[in-house]
């Protein structure tokens, strides 16, 4: 995982994912997990062309509200509405162990 593409690969997307969703807190998160889930994934092949291609779709969806943002919009708001539907916040986790005692 140090080989230098790879690191730049992962930088070029992020910096490409912020500026598609304009820096928001829900989408920058969920993107940034998605991006890092996929790059430590040991089954993922280093491939030029499709991050190319993600990096374009990414920059259209930065420069206009079209199709590509509504697009990146949507699945963002999708996962993290999966992730909040299977994660338990702290609090409440403190509070059932609270109860259990």
């Amino acid at each position: 995982m140090t080989d230098l593409r790879i690191i730049h690969a992962y930088r070029h997307l992020y910096r490409a994912v912020l500026h598609a969703v304009h820096f928001s807190k829900p989408a920058r998160y969920v993107a940034r997990d998605q991006l890092r889930r996929g790059f430590r994934d040991e089954k993922a092949k280093f491939d030029a062309r499709s991050i190319a291609r993600t990096l374009r779709f990414l920059e259209a969806a930065a420069r206009t509200r079209g199709l590509e943002h509504t697009i990146l919009k949507n699945l963002l708001t999708t996962a993290f509405f999966r992730y909040s539907e299977s994660h338990i916040s702290w609090k409440l986790y403190e509070l059932a162990q609270q109860q259990r005692r």
